[in-house]
């Protein structure tokens, strides 16, 4: 990803249709479970297991929520 700096000094990207991820966009493991109603244990299995859209971040999972409400909605990316 290229970084450019805007004027007043800030960090923006390159790519202008991309939308900032912020905290209320990112979930954890346990966010997921609570809003999926489901053990924590499942959460982790279904991501493994590639059912579940997520990215690694060392090791840690976290989890986009446009993804997974797309997912409880039915609607495939």
């Amino acid at each position: 990803m290229h970084v450019t700096h805007s004027p007043n000094g800030t960090r923006a990207s390159a790519d202008p249709d991309r939308v900032p991820l912020t905290r209320a966009r990112v979930m954890t493991p346990t966010e997921v479970a609570e809003l999926l109603q489901m053990p924590l244990s499942t959460v982790y299995y279904l991501a493994r297991s590639g059912q579940l859209p997520h990215s690694r971040l060392g090791r840690s999972y976290r989890f986009l929520r446009d993804e997974i409400e797309t997912l409880l909605r039915g609607e495939r990316r």
